[in-house]
């Protein structure tokens, strides 16, 4: 997926955030570079890889560690 300038300046003004011409093409760029990366990783194959599970400790659980 690729955004044109067009397509940015419509975002921006239904987020209603005001941009010139220059921060439309730049952030372009910037957000045509995530949809490739996640357009990367979306290519994967992972089919046979298992999910991996994490416990997360809790901030209070860290905080008593030091």
């Amino acid at each position: 997926m690729s955004l044109s300038p067009d397509d940015v300046k419509r975002i921006a003004r239904l987020a209603r955030i005001e941009t010139s011409d220059a921060e439309a093409q730049a952030t372009q760029a910037q957000l045509n570079t995530i949809f490739d990366l996640i357009a990367t990783m979306q290519a994967v194959d992972t089919r046979g890889v298992s999910p991996m599970a994490m416990r997360r400790r809790s901030p209070s659980a860290c905080a008593t560690t030091w």
